[in-house]
């Protein structure tokens, strides 16, 4: 079905009052351009070279923004998109192939369920293909998982080191994101499609329940052809919750209405019923909370989004990030459920840094009954006989800054079965396997030496965001 032309830069009423506050309206003119030229026939290094030019425009007015006055105007007006000015800046110079405006791209949106915690988010529950097509684009299909099938390999190349920590497991359709570096989900997914499909697909862009709420906020609530209305304040909690209960004896339309739910707020989206300003807010809070990820298989589009929080990298360079990601093994949905307190101090800023890391997880669930079996399910190996019902299972992963070493771990109230040591992408991790029952909590601790620069966090999206404290620093 073909939808209306949707304007890719859809910053540009934006641009046009951040301009008209530091008297830049040139920007936004620059702007408005571009996107129209993306309609027309032009070759892909005119295009790339008009976005380095908009790119530029545009970084130069977020410097003005930083003004006191502007940035005055710009907080008291909710206009603030300094915290995304990389985000923005990368996407437009990345822009012209992105939209495909040298040739048609197809992309699949994946919707990750967080009440199932993986490395990026939650498992794919239900997915939308699209083909961009200079500044417009239709919708192919949607569907949910229940069409898409496993493999007994991993369809893509992936390093060593990935195998020995995820082994096989990421050829399960279900388990193709486990890693928290994006690109390796993004580019499972891709492969498991060819596989079925016989089609590559151009990219990947992975949204989540919590970041649909806030698109709602721009479009306003959706009807589905049942009558009922999706706000942005019940679409987390009808998705993630009580569609478990509504739909207990037939899972399959339980997946259908998380598609019904897509279709309609896709048809408000290409239809235009939404507040543009609202929209970009929208997306601000969505990068933030690292709730929207894109994955390109063009080189040098890639090279920009791996520069930035869409990009989902689980970044090589230097640096003094750490990671607490969760993995639901249990295969229930009670990551819904789950809270997150990490504290990272600071110990020793001598010649090598020392870092202490700590996680409390909770288990928030006051009891598991009456709720549905496919909600509890615990379809882990080794479970105890005297299993408690709402009991819940899962690997955590603590991640340290690339290049450090973990140095010593420790677990609350147990000095046995601590777990173990990793890696990936040059992060030490230690990875402890938990089991929760409701209401029941356990702190774990982590010790690393080295890191450079200042302590960073990146919170995994699940339901709930993580409690974060960071104490000192180097």
């Amino acid at each position: 079905m073909k939808r209306r032309v949707i304007k890719v830069l859809i910053l540009l009423p934006v641009l046009y009052l951040l301009a008209f506050t530091t008297q830049s309206v040139l920007t936004y003119m620059h702007a408005r351009d571009y996107v129209a030229q993306l309609s027309g026939e032009y070759d892909r290094a005119t295009l790339d070279n008009q976005s380095a030019a908009l790119a530029s425009d545009v970084d130069r007015l977020f410097w003005l923004l930083n003004f006191p006055v502007a940035k005055q105007i710009t907080q008291i007006a909710g206009l603030d998109f300094n915290p995304i000015r990389d985000e923005v800046t990368a996407v437009i110079r990345a822009s012209s192939w992105l939209v495909g405006a040298d040739a048609p791209k197809r992309y699949m949106i994946a919707f990750q369920n967080s009440a199932e915690a993986r490395g990026t988010g939650g498992i794919l529950g239900a997915f939308a293909i699209i083909d961009l097509n200079k500044s417009s684009f239709s919708v192919v299909r949607t569907g949910s998982n229940a069409v898409l099938y496993s493999l007994k390999d991993v369809p893509v190349k992936v390093p060593a080191e990935f195998t020995k920590l995820y082994g096989k497991n990421p050829a399960i359709l279900q388990n193709s994101n486990l890693s928290p570096h994006f690109p390796f989900g993004a580019e499972i997914w891709m492969g498991l499609w060819k596989k079925q499909f016989e089609e590559q697909l151009d990219g990947v862009i992975a949204v989540d329940p919590s970041a649909l709420s806030y698109v709602l906020k721009a479009t306003g609530p959706i009807t589905l052809q049942s009558g009922e209305v999706i706000t942005s304040d019940n679409v987390v909690s009808e998705t993630l919750q009580k569609a478990y209960k509504r739909y207990e004896k037939d899972n399959n339309a339980r997946k259908q209405y998380l598609v019904d739910i897509l279709d309609a707020a896709a048809s408000k989206i290409t239809g235009g019923q939404y507040s543009k300003i609202e929209m970009v807010r929208a997306i601000k809070q969505g990068l933030l909370e690292n709730r929207i990820l894109m994955y390109s298989r063009d080189t040098p589009a890639e090279r920009e989004l791996a520069t930035i929080r869409l990009g989902g990298y689980l970044d090589k360079a230097p640096n003094n990030e750490f990671r607490a990601v969760i993995q639901n093994i249990d295969a229930s949905k009670l990551d819904y459920y789950l809270d997150r307190d990490v504290v990272i101090e600071s110990k020793s800023c001598d010649k090598v840094a020392q870092t202490q890391v700590r996680v409390r997880v909770t288990n928030t669930l006051k009891s598991g009954k009456g709720l549905p079996a496919y909600v509890l399910t615990r379809a882990d190996k080794g479970k105890p006989a005297d299993l408690i019902t709402g009991a819940h299972r899962f690997k955590l992963f603590i991640y340290g800054p690339t290049n450090s070493v973990l140095v010593s771990v420790s677990r609350e109230n147990r000095t046995e079965n601590l777990g173990g040591g990793s890696t990936e992408r040059g992060r030490p991790i230690y990875v402890a396997d938990v089991d929760l029952a409701p209401g029941e909590s356990e702190e774990l601790l982590a010790n690393f030496a080295g890191g450079v620069g200042k302590i960073t966090f990146v919170d995994q999206p699940l339901v709930r965001p993580t409690s974060l404290t960071i104490k000192g620093g180097c």
